[in-house]
């Protein structure tokens, strides 16, 4: 007789539970255009039943009220979805997803070398360079900047008798167009000299030159002022680039011990 009323007992559970569950209908919306909607994995936290989405993004799984639905893709960020009652009472339930950020490792790209610099330098083509080949094919202009004007005032462009170019002429007699290209150069130079410190790393001046970390900066200044940098960095030829800065050190770190000891 025990046997009859425990299934009675547990059939009427189940139904209390069913009563209170029901099927809810709902579509995903990606917040891009484009972006195709099908293959989410939605899963009832709590009965950890799992569906997926159709073409449309549209879905349809039991739940009830206080229940959460973990959504999933590959491609786009992972979200807890809470049912509240109010929620439950709708009959469409309308659930947005972002783009999932991809982080990518750094890529260090550079030719094959040999292992010798004088070698490797002389073998180096900036024409075959692979990081310009790659801004090439991804349609990336590496030096796309804003523009700007500092170039020098010039008969027949600023001034002709159609056309009279009164900003660059007071330019030039108030100096303010000469101070503006000094400044403009300086700026370029101090990126350069910064561009070539970040490409090699502190640890390479510190480690393989022996430079003071502090001295860093002054020392790729120096060679940049006093050697064929300034040449190798427009072409991308940064192999002949460590070739200067390696014969370099020796110079500036013999000039500096001289001036630490005279002080």
């Amino acid at each position: 007789m025990r046997l009859p009323v425990f299934f009675l007992f547990a059939i009427l559970i189940f139904s209390q539970i069913q009563a209170q569950e029901k099927i809810v209908h709902g579509v995903i919306i990606i917040d891009l255009n484009d972006a195709s909607p099908e293959g989410i994995y939605i899963t009832n936290s709590r009965t950890k039943f799992t569906t997926i989405t159709d073409l449309t993004g549209s879905f349809s799984l039991r739940a009830e009220a206080g229940d959460s639905l973990l959504i999933q893709s590959t491609f786009y960020e992972s979200r807890r979805f809470y049912l509240t009652e109010n929620l439950m009472k709708k009959d469409f339930l309308n659930i947005h997803l972002n783009i999932q950020p991809i982080a990518l490792d750094e890529a260090v790209i550079m030719p094959k070398l040999t292992g010798f610099l004088d070698i490797d330098a002389a073998n180096y083509k900036p024409g075959k360079d692979p990081i310009a080949d790659l801004y090439k094919e991804l349609g990336v202009n590496p030096d796309a900047s804003k523009l700007r004007d500092s170039s020098d005032f010039t008969m027949w462009k600023d001034v002709s008798p159609f056309h009279l170019n009164v900003d660059k002429l007071y330019e030039v007699f108030s100096g303010d167009l000469r101070r503006r290209q000094n400044l403009y150069a300086f700026e370029g130079r101090e990126t350069k000299i910064l561009h070539i410190r970040e490409y090699f790393g502190d640890e390479y001046f510190m480690n393989e030159l022996q430079i003071p970390q502090e001295k860093i900066r002054e020392f790729v200044y120096f060679s940049y002022e006093t050697t064929k940098i300034p040449t190798f960095y427009a072409n991308g030829n940064f192999l002949n680039i460590m070739k200067e800065l390696s014969n370099m050190a020796p110079v500036y770190l013999s000039r500096l011990n001289a001036w630490q000891h005279n002080n």
